[in-house]
């Protein structure tokens, strides 16, 4: 009986592990030009940033910290509510340091939903 315990554990511990999976081929590899490994996000409506429906503020202070994070330091030089389909859009241009000018597109159509208006005092 001892003898079967430890010829199972000996069994056991030799079980041959999955081999790993093999490299790609570097000769079966497409090349991806550097237009397709640029970041799009929030470029164009197609590829706004979702702004999350229980974002404070409307969203503003998410949008704000969002372009921080993506350019530094910005200045919002203007702003827009657009629309396209049954998605709505918040437009942002902001200025960076360098005087170089970016349009950022926000889908805020979640966060709308939930939008009410300030309650009278």
């Amino acid at each position: 009986m001892r003898k079967l315990l430890v010829v199972c554990v000996i069994a056991a511990s030799c079980s041959s592990k999955p081999a790993p999976k093999a490299a790609a081929d570097p000769a079966t590899v497409t090349p991806k030009s550097a237009t397709e490994l640029a970041d799009r996000l929030g470029d164009s409506p197609e590829t706004a940033v979702p702004v999350p429906p229980n974002a404070p503020n409307d969203g503003i202070d998410f949008m704000n910290e969002w372009i921080y994070d993506r350019f530094g330091r910005f200045r919002r030089l203007r702003w827009g509510i657009a629309h396209g389909g049954d998605r709505r859009y918040e437009v942002i241009t902001v200025e960076l340091p360098d005087q170089s000018q970016h349009t950022v597109y926000f889908d805020i159509t979640e966060n709308w939903k939930n939008w009410s208006p300030p309650q009278p005092k």
